[in-house]
């Protein structure tokens, strides 16, 4: 799962998953679309858009929904759009 930041046309952050150790990237990780997020500065978050992107082990893009703690995060910050990866296609989130 990985995640970039665009600000104006520019990306400006990215981020995946990180796991830590319980090894349960829910439970004890780090989520890629807050990992972009804080390789980002503040200036760039606030009406920016979040990309999040899944892919499986065959290459498909699969589903890539923010969880609901990423979504309140995300919309606490400023960040105006999500897209995130379906089965195939992407849809957006308007926060």
């Amino acid at each position: 799962m990985g995640a970039v930041v665009v600000y104006k046309g520019r990306m400006v952050g990215k981020g995946f998953n990180k796991v830590h150790h319980t090894g349960v990237p829910r439970l004890d990780g780090l989520h890629a679309e807050i990992e972009a997020l804080n390789n980002t500065t503040a200036q760039y978050r606030d009406g920016c858009t979040v990309y999040v992107c899944r892919t499986n082990k065959s290459g498909n893009i699969v589903l890539a929904r923010p969880c609901s703690a990423c979504e309140k995060k995300m919309r606490k910050i400023g960040v105006k759009y999500v897209w995130y990866s379906t089965y195939g296609d992407w849809e957006k989130m308007t926060l």
